[in-house]
């Protein structure tokens, strides 16, 4: 007696080869993960059993992980138009950065730039650790209230110990270094860039305000600035104000000697210093 033959099965009994699949087209070898032609196995690409997903290349892209990092992705990413990090992306914030950080013994940080390394192999160029540009448009009819490059806030809150609270920290250094010898600026404020535009009413390149609160009682300080010390005969100034010949100057590195004063003022061309005399003040050429 003859085979019982199924409604629509192909002659000969068909196969369950994928391998011999191979005269279907892509869209409908696709579910088999048998793709010998066109492409990597389905299988092979996603490998969920192993927690990874490859590309077309067989390369590890997406790594899945129990443990943290539960997600690891290679090498190079781009995201879309907006990113939210410990947040919902924000329709008017390219990459919004909120996350809640805790810790135990431990400083904390909302975001850690330390890489390893940042070589620069041959030619002449920069190197940046954080690098930014606010480039705002104000469209005509609009009125932007602020615009800055930075715009940072230190907040302390709760019933802890707070030592020190600082708006801004910055250092600079050398390690292992044996070029020629170099100039460091803690802080440089460079000359604003004026490019076919109206010009300001004014420019300050640095401003403190008023560091007092009405109605408390703490000290109050501008602009404080330890004394400089180095190595004898060389230069020790805490203010140099002015061209080369300064209008002002203010000598660190120690007392100087009776009766004369660390202050120096410019009088036409001549620097001059500011010597006690009796019950006045007079000037010597410095």
């Amino acid at each position: 007696m003859g085979r019982l033959k199924l409604i629509g099965e192909q002659e000969g009994g068909g196969t369950d080869d994928h391998s011999a699949l191979e005269n279907l087209d892509y869209a409908n070898a696709g579910h088999t993960g048998f793709v010998p032609s066109q492409g990597e196995a389905l299988i092979d690409i996603l490998r969920l059993n192993q927690n990874v997903i490859r590309d077309s290349g067989g390369n590890d892209r997406i790594t899945l992980s129990t443990a943290s990092p539960h997600i690891t992705l290679s090498d190079e990413v781009k995201v879309g138009s907006r990113l939210g990090l410990g947040s919902n992306p924000d329709s008017y914030t390219g990459f919004a950065c909120k996350p809640s950080v805790s810790g135990a013994n431990r400083s904390v940080q909302v975001m850690d730039v330390t890489p390893s390394h940042l070589s620069l192999t041959s030619g002449s160029a920069g190197i940046y650790a954080f690098k930014g540009q606010a480039s705002a448009i104000v469209y005509s009819g609009a009125t932007a209230s602020i615009a800055a490059g930075l715009y940072f806030t230190a907040l302390a809150a709760n019933a802890g110990t707070l030592e020190k609270l600082y708006g801004i920290w910055v250092r600079t250094g050398l390690m292992n270094y044996s070029g020629p010898a170099s100039q460091i600026w803690g802080t440089l404020i460079r000359q604003p860039m004026l490019m076919f535009s109206t010009n300001p009413s004014q420019i300050v390149g640095l401003e403190v305000e008023n560091q007092g609160y009405s109605g408390a009682a703490f000290d109050t300080i501008g602009l404080k600035i330890a004394d400089q010390l180095g190595a004898a005969g060389n230069k020790q100034y805490l203010i140099e104000a002015g061209p080369s010949t300064p209008y002002l100057r203010v000598v660190g590195g120690g007392d100087p000697p009776t009766n004369k004063s660390n202050l120096y003022l410019k009088f036409g061309g001549t620097l001059y210093r500011v010597v006690k005399s009796g019950s006045y003040m007079t000037l010597e050429t410095a």
